[in-house]
C-alpha cells in the first residue's frame, strides 16, 4: 500500500509539470550526456516519453553523433530492443513507438523513465513490470540511470526484490549517485546525493 500511494502522489505531482518544460529537459540531457561521456557509451537505450516525462529526444540529433539509440517496444508483458527510427505511431498506454524490427544488440547504457525512486535505489514505475521482466532477461548488466521531471526520491523502503535497481537518478533539481556495497542484497544501501558538478562523485 505504501508504494501504491507514493505512486499515486508522485504521479499527480508530475502531471503538473507538462507545460513549459523545455528548460527541465534540457537541465536532465545534459547531466546524462555527462555520464555518457564519463562511460563512453555507444549503444543507449532511451525512452519515447509520456507527457509528464523528460523528453531526451528533442536532443537526439547530439545524441546520434557517433553512437545507436535505441527505445523499447512493447512485446506481450516485457520489452525489446529497436531502433529509434521515425515515424513514431502511437500504441498501448498512449506510447509511441518506432516500426518494430528484429534486431539484436547489447547496450552500454540504459536510460529508464520512474515515478519514484526509493533508498534502496530501485524503480518505482507504473506498476506493470515491463522494465524489470526485460531486464531480469538480459544476460549481462548495462549502466542504468533514472530520469524524472521532478524530485521523487523517497527516503523509505517502498521496493521489491524483482524491482529494478539503478546506479544515478538524476532530476532537474537534484542528482543521486548510489555508492557501492559488499552486499547489495541487503536492504539497506548507501547514497549520496548533489547538486553540483559530478566531479565531487566521480572523485570519490
Amino acid at each position: 500500500m505504501q508504494k501504491q500511494f507514493f505512486r499515486q502522489s508522485q504521479k499527480k505531482r508530475l502531471k503538473q509539470h507538462i507545460l513549459f518544460k523545455f528548460k527541465q529537459d534540457f537541465q536532465v540531457f545534459k547531466e546524462c550526456f555527462i555520464l555518457i561521456k564519463k562511460f563512453k557509451a555507444k549503444k543507449i537505450l532511451i525512452f519515447t516519453p509520456l507527457p509528464y516525462e523528460p523528453n531526451l529526444l528533442r536532443f537526439r540529433n547530439k545524441l546520434n553523433k557517433n553512437k545507436q539509440i535505441f527505445v523499447p517496444f512493447m512485446q506481450n508483458k516485457s520489452l525489446k530492443i529497436v531502433k529509434l527510427r521515425l515515424p513514431l505511431t502511437r500504441k498501448k498506454f498512449g506510447i509511441f513507438e518506432p516500426n518494430n524490427s528484429f534486431l539484436k544488440t547489447k547496450i552500454d547504457m540504459a536510460i529508464v523513465p520512474v515515478i519514484g525512486v526509493d533508498r534502496i535505489f530501485k524503480r518505482i514505475g507504473h506498476g506493470q513490470g515491463f522494465y524489470d521482466r526485460f531486464f531480469e532477461s538480459l544476460k549481462y548488466k548495462p549502466l542504468i540511470i533514472f530520469i524524472e521531471s521532478i524530485d521523487s526520491f523517497s527516503e523509505k523502503i517502498l521496493t521489491q526484490k524483482h524491482d529494478i535497481t539503478g546506479k544515478f537518478y538524476i532530476n532537474p533539481y537534484k542528482k543521486y549517485f548510489r555508492k557501492e556495497s559488499k552486499n547489495d542484497s541487503s536492504r539497506c544501501c548507501s547514497y549520496r546525493r548533489y547538486n553540483r558538478h559530478w566531479s565531487r562523485i566521480f572523485s570519490c
